[in-house]
């Protein structure tokens, strides 16, 4: 082999060591921040229930966190199944406010058209 081809194979690998490094770290960083931000929003909605639940908030989002990355170790087909019947309670759920809330008020349907753009 030629002693400059080495050299300059020597020194590539560097950078490209260094961004996949990079990538990975913002890869890892947004994979816990994301999930733990999203735990908290939907934790915090117990403040408008009563203030008695703030000091649970953060205690409960982290054990919901804990319990949730303990369960990622089964697998996504188990924690589809498991998981599956209660999104689809809470979707139904959603589904039947929003056409009791839209019974009481039909009116707020006239926001769909482009006439109140």
């Amino acid at each position: 082999m030629r002693p400059d081809y080495e050299q300059q194979g020597r020194h590539k690998p560097h950078w490209l060591l260094m961004a996949g490094l990079f990538g990975a770290a913002i890869f890892y960083g947004d994979s816990m921040i994301t999930p733990a931000v999203s735990v908290l929003s939907a934790v915090e909605g117990l403040h408008q229930v009563s203030a008695r639940f703030d000091p649970f908030i953060v205690p409960c989002a982290i054990a919901i966190l804990v319990a949730l990355f303990l369960f990622q170790r089964c697998g996504t087909a188990v924690v589809g199944k498991s998981f599956g019947p209660v999104m689809t309670l809470w979707f139904v759920w959603l589904a039947g406010v929003g056409v009791y809330r839209i019974a009481q008020h039909p009116d707020v349907l006239c926001a769909l058209s482009p006439a109140w753009a």
